[in-house]
């Protein structure tokens, strides 16, 4: 492998001092969902003579590059299903070895869709590519010294990772359980090196963090960091702010971009106690976290060419049974992530699960009676 690359933070400092935080501004409507109306509708997917595990709703999956087709795997039994979209059926279910030359074991973790028909896994420690009759076609090796150039890493755990598959290109979130360190790492699959960028605006996530020790078991929660590809560029986002970093690799340029919401805060600014000593105090710290507005990935919906954001604020109840109710809200960015609409979702209580656009309606995962499903929303703006 070629020498690993570190940006340097000077580097990244330079161009963040460049960049600046960008405002979103646009000369579009003020907002385009003032008059927002839709329509719901379910539908469930045929399996056939095959069942559908949905034990961890969705779990692992991936869409197709024009959103026909999902492809599910079922780490049980290690098989790829392939559900069409359009007719609603489980057209085919390949397999996959769990050991040998092909063997997918060493990168179970996250699956990651690529667009040539592909599949890319991956562990702690390798990262595999996949075709559909499950033969490996690439595979690549890494740790976080070696991402990081061989230095002592700032973070101990990599997360996050997203495939850019027109560029051959991969990416990581660096982050640490105990101090605010966030960076992320590119990888050249083909030149077989990276490089290291600092996101300095993340590192208000750590203060959301929760360290619990309970009985001599520490285990800690932490506050979500995405990592998205869409449309050749990469987008960084966390729950506890509006603000997104938009990374463009051909340019090597990042930016951090900010909006004027106007229905709810920016960020959450609570002070919570990170470190506590029972499940009660988790829950308490957890509730206090929720209150405040929480924000998710994007959508990015190909006809309108707009993206759209769900956020959300946990409503109180004194009920500990009841089911926990929120406000939704939706915001509409134009392709340059410029604020362009916003609107609360009256009668909804929960984000849609497992979001994607489809020729322009909004579907969402739900399971009806055991039976894979989805919610599809029709807006009208």
């Amino acid at each position: 492998m070629n020498t690993m690359k570190k940006l340097l933070t000077i580097s990244v400092l330079a161009l963040l001092a460049a960049c600046g935080n960008k405002e979103s501004e646009s000369s579009e409507p003020v907002n385009i969902l003032e008059n927002l109306t839709y329509s719901v509708d379910t539908v469930v997917v045929d399996p056939g003579e095959e069942i559908i595990n949905l034990n961890y709703g969705l779990g692992n999956y991936s869409l197709s590059k024009d959103h026909q087709q999902l492809y599910k795997f079922d780490e049980t039994i290690y098989q790829m299903q392939e559900i069409d979209l359009n007719k609603l059926v489980l057209t085919a279910s390949y397999p996959f070895e769990k050991e040998g030359p092909n063997g997918l074991n060493p990168y179970m973790g996250i699956m990651t869709g690529s667009s040539d028909g592909y599949f890319i896994f991956n562990s702690h420690t390798k990262i595999g590519k996949f075709s559909k009759p499950g033969e490996l076609s690439q595979d690549f090796d890494y740790s976080i010294d070696k991402l990081t150039g061989g230095e002592n890493p700032k973070g101990n755990m990599l997360s996050q990772f997203a495939f850019m598959n027109e560029k051959q290109k991969g990416f990581f979130l660096e982050t640490n359980f105990s101090d605010p360190v966030f960076n992320l790492i590119t990888i050249n699959f083909a030149e077989e090196n990276s490089k290291v960028i600092d996101l300095p605006e993340m590192d208000r996530t750590h203060d959301f963090r929760i360290v619990s020790d309970e009985n001599g078991y520490k285990m800690s929660s932490n506050q979500l960091v995405t990592v998205q590809t869409i449309n050749s560029k990469v987008y960084v986002a966390t729950s506890v702010s509006s603000g997104i970093y938009r990374y463009d690799p051909v340019l090597d340029s990042l930016e951090y971009i900010t909006f004027p919401l106007t229905l709810t805060a920016t960020e959450k600014t609570r002070k919570i106690k990170n470190e506590v000593s029972s499940a009660e105090e988790r829950k308490e710290q957890n509730v206090l976290i929720n209150s405040e507005v929480g924000f998710k990935e994007l959508l990015w919906e190909d006809q309108s060419k707009r993206f759209f954001r769900f956020s959300s604020i946990r409503l109180q109840n004194n009920d500990p049974e009841a089911t926990p109710k929120n406000e939704i809200y939706l915001s509409a960015f134009d392709p340059e992530l410029k604020l362009i609409g916003e609107q609360l979702l009256e009668d909804l209580t929960t984000i849609p699960q497992y979001p994607f656009f489809k020729e322009g309606k909004l579907w969402s995962y739900v399971n009806v009676e055991d039976e894979l499903g989805f919610t599809v929303f029709t807006f009208n703006f």
